[in-house]
C-alpha cells in the first residue's frame, strides 16, 4: 500500500508539472537569432517598398531575396495574410522587363519564393481502391 500511495503521489506531482514544462517549449524563441530574422524582415520588407515607390526591379529582388533567405521554409505574413512572393515578383518582372539580367534573376527566385508562400508540405503514403498505393507531395 505504501508503495502504491509513493506512486500515486510521484504520477500526481508530474502531472502537475507537465503544463508548465509544455508552456517552457511552446514558447516562441527569441533571442539573437530571432532579433536577427525579424531585423532582416523588416529591412526586407522595407526594400520592396522602396522598390516598388522609385520602380527599382533590384530593390524589389533584394527585398525578395532576403525574406526567402530568413523563412526557411515557412509562411511569411503580412496584415495576417500570406505574402504572395510570386506576386511581388510579378511586379519585378514588370518594372525590369527590358533587362535581361532582372529577368534571369525573377526567374532563378521563383521556386524558392513559391516553397516560402506555401503554409505546409509533406509527404502523404495514399492508397487507392485496388491497393495501389504511393507517396504524394502535397502543399497546403
Amino acid at each position: 500500500m505504501k508503495r502504491f500511495l509513493t506512486a500515486l503521489t510521484l504520477s500526481a506531482a508530474v502531472l502537475a508539472a507537465a503544463p508548465a514544462v509544455m508552456a517552457e517549449t511552446a514558447a516562441p524563441p527569441s533571442g539573437p537569432a530571432q532579433a536577427e530574422a525579424s531585423s532582416t524582415l523588416t529591412t526586407a520588407t522595407a526594400m520592396i517598398n522602396y522598390g516598388r515607390s522609385k520602380q527599382d526591379a533590384l530593390a524589389i529582388i533584394a527585398g525578395v531575396q532576403m525574406m526567402v533567405s530568413v523563412a526557411e521554409g515557412t509562411t511569411i505574413e503580412s496584415g495576417g495574410q500570406a505574402l504572395d512572393l510570386n506576386a511581388v515578383l510579378d511586379e519585378a518582372a514588370t518594372i525590369g522587363k527590358d533587362d535581361p539580367l532582372v529577368m534571369a534573376k525573377v526567374e532563378e527566385l521563383r521556386d524558392a519564393a513559391e516553397t516560402k508562400t506555401r503554409g505546409a508540405c509533406y509527404w502523404e503514403y495514399w492508397c487507392d481502391w485496388y491497393g495501389y498505393c504511393e507517396y504524394w507531395y502535397v502543399c497546403y
